[in-house]
């Protein structure tokens, strides 16, 4: 028998910039599973984001039966 785990969200944090640590809101990018090249608009910096692709969604989601 297979436990379903539990997730519990303790505290929420903004999302940051690994180059100059400002905050940065990824509702402004189109944000596709896999690799995402983000450039931050404080540093102007380019990084690497990188979106699982969801537990809920597709072919590995969650199956009720």
């Amino acid at each position: 028998m297979k436990k379903k785990t539990l997730e519990q969200v303790i505290q929420k944090l903004p999302y940051r910039c690994p180059y100059c640590d400002q905050p940065i809101s990824y509702g402004q990018f189109n944000l596709k599973v896999g690799e995402n090249a983000i450039k931050c608009p404080s540093c102007k910096k380019t990084y690497i984001k990188l979106v699982a692709p969801s537990l809920t969604e597709g072919d590995h989601g969650s199956r009720r039966q």
